[in-house]
């Protein structure tokens, strides 16, 4: 019994050591670390360790040598998007990614701008997901405010799936309660050369404007204008199907079929600082002289063991609303959240 318990605590230890183990990075200052890596992002790469319940992250150009046998999802700056596994040659300070199915390439460090290790093959290996909540209480009225946000994204070597969903809800004495709420679906799949094509579901309701439900469906087909470890930019254009249904049921249903122009920008080299700015502006071909636009500005830090603290502006206007209804809409959040 004693030499089976023996055996069994040599075979565990063993795999938890060489689960930690496999993976080798030495920066340039000649730090050394032994374990798993993670991910790298945003110009920052991640490691988990076996003697630490934080993960350490490392500046990615501060990367001197990589030792792996592990396979990785990897995007580059001209667009290819790589499966298989990476080292570096220190001497030529080149990375050698070696691809299931392209073989051997060899790049500039700063030409990979996104990387994940996808050893388990399963869903969570491959799945980015970030979720917040924000509250806030006023003692005149008693007015009281809810937010919450759920982001998630799946991408492989070709597509990608994505979506959000945030809600605000908020109560106040002698006054209706508002519910504004809007989630989003979109699959991506990805070309050569930075070129992508994008099919999206909009859902958006908010009483405060008496929108029952604003549904909205649109194709378009894009590009990366800038793709780094720091920035990116990227702009589409396509066509998209609107249905609106209002409060109360009486109001005239509107069905409209609309152009798509959207821009993304997004900014991570600055220490744990991301900024993110999208615009979408759809002007109607069916019905005259109306544009609809939404922009959204993020800001977030990031904080110890995943979590972070965000800040975010949402803001809608509309050239022809409902009539006795405001052309716009705009709600400020602020909460704290956690990422996978």
């Amino acid at each position: 019994m004693k030499i089976i318990t023996i055996i069994l605590f040599f075979i565990f230890t063993t795999i938890g050591f060489s689960a930690y183990t496999q993976d080798t990075l030495v920066a340039k200052d000649g730090t050394v670390l032994h374990g798993e890596i993670k991910e790298m992002d945003q110009g920052t790469i991640t490691m988990e360790t076996s003697f630490s319940d934080d993960d350490f992250t490392i500046t990615w150009l501060e990367i001197k040598q990589i030792i792996s046998s592990s396979s990785f999802r990897f995007t580059l700056a001209d667009g290819r998007r790589l499966y298989g596994t990476i080292s570096k040659d220190t001497a030529a300070n080149k990375l050698v990614i070696i691809d299931e199915k392209k073989g051997s390439i060899t790049i500039d460090p700063d030409q990979l701008v996104y990387l994940k290790q996808v050893d388990g093959g399963n869903f969570l290996d491959v799945m980015n997901l970030s979720m917040d909540f924000g509250y806030s209480l006023s003692k005149a009225n008693n007015l009281q405010s809810l937010n919450g946000s759920l982001n998630i994204d799946y991408i492989v070597n070709k597509w990608g799936l994505k979506g959000f969903y945030n809600t605000v809800l908020s109560s106040q004495d002698n006054i209706e309660s508002t519910n504004r709420q809007e989630g989003e679906v979109t699959g991506e799949r990805f070309f050569p050369k930075d070129y992508y094509a994008k099919m999206t579901t909009n859902l958006f309701t908010n009483n405060a404007q008496d929108i029952k439900l604003r549904s909205t469906y649109s194709a378009s087909i894009g590009k990366y204008l800038i793709h780094t470890n720091r920035i990116y930019l990227n702009t589409d254009i396509g066509i998209a199907r609107t249905l609106e249904n209002y409060i109360p049921d009486s109001l005239s249903d509107r069905k409209n079929i609309e152009g798509k122009f959207g821009i993304e920008y997004n900014m991570f080299d600055i220490d744990d600082l991301n900024l993110f700015l999208k615009i979408n502006i759809f002007p109607s071909i069916t019905e005259s002289y109306r544009i609809r636009s939404t922009y959204n500005f993020t800001i977030k830090y990031d904080l110890p063991r995943d979590f972070y603290i965000k800040g975010s502006i949402d803001y809608k206007y509309d050239t022809k609303p409902l009539e006795g209804m405001y052309p716009d809409d705009y709600v400020y959040t602020f909460g704290i959240g956690w990422e996978l």
